[in-house]
């Protein structure tokens, strides 16, 4: 199994991978795509069982919904979600993170970050079935 994990603000690495975590940053990564661009996209959470399924479904909708002329190309064909999320890739595959380092959503020095996505997270999704 090969991975490469890479952290830093919402911005480009050296690596090409970007951290989007709101609904306008898989906007803003859309807007910015052509199609001559071949990418991959790797979404994940803690556990990759809310945040990154409910952006997942949000940039797929988006992009359907721009290409919708152009049906079934998208900007972003090929999309995955990380079994099991970021906490069983560090247990299986530290070498690979940068920094090695886990802290759980629930730690306490996440307790404002999580209030911000759980109010937010439900308007994301609003009308749409699971």
């Amino acid at each position: 199994m090969e991975f490469t994990r890479t952290t830093f603000p919402v911005s480009r690495s050296s690596t090409g991978a970007v951290n989007v975590y709101r609904p306008e940053d898989v906007d803003s990564l859309l807007r910015s795509q052509s199609r001559d661009q071949k990418k991959v996209l790797v979404f994940h959470c803690e556990f990759s069982s809310e945040r990154a399924p409910k952006l997942l479904r949000y940039l797929r909708n988006a992009d359907r919904q721009l290409n919708s002329d152009q049906y079934p190309k998208l900007f972003f064909p090929e999309i995955y979600l990380l079994s099991g999320g970021y906490k069983t890739f560090f247990t299986q595959c530290q070498n690979y993170c940068t920094p090695v380092d886990y802290v759980p959503m629930l730690d306490k020095t996440h307790a404002d970050d999580l209030r911000h996505f759980q109010s937010r997270s439900k308007s994301w999704t609003a009308g749409q079935n699971r």
